[in-house]
């Protein structure tokens, strides 16, 4: 899955450690972060779902469409969640 991000403040190349925190922070038992990316003036973060979460994956990715944006927006604007 990925999370695209655009900070609220600052320059997103130097909120790209902070995207990765945050995320991973976020996802908690979750997922796991695998990879963060500039591009242009977003963050693009992608992780893989735990597969241990006991929950069918349709229910999975609603969750973290929902759970993301909420958890990160003093600090980043959610574009988009996507498997």
């Amino acid at each position: 899955m990925q999370v695209v991000l655009e900070p609220l403040s600052g320059t997103a190349k130097a909120n790209l450690e902070r995207a990765k925190v945050e995320i991973t922070r976020v996802l908690d038992f979750r997922g796991s972060v695998t990879s963060v990316k500039v591009k242009g003036t977003r963050i693009k973060a992608e992780f893989e779902i735990n597969p241990k979460w006991d929950l069918p994956m349709s229910e999975k990715v609603k969750s973290l469409e929902e759970w993301i944006p909420a958890k990160v927006r003093t600090v980043f604007k959610v574009l988009s969640v996507s498997a």
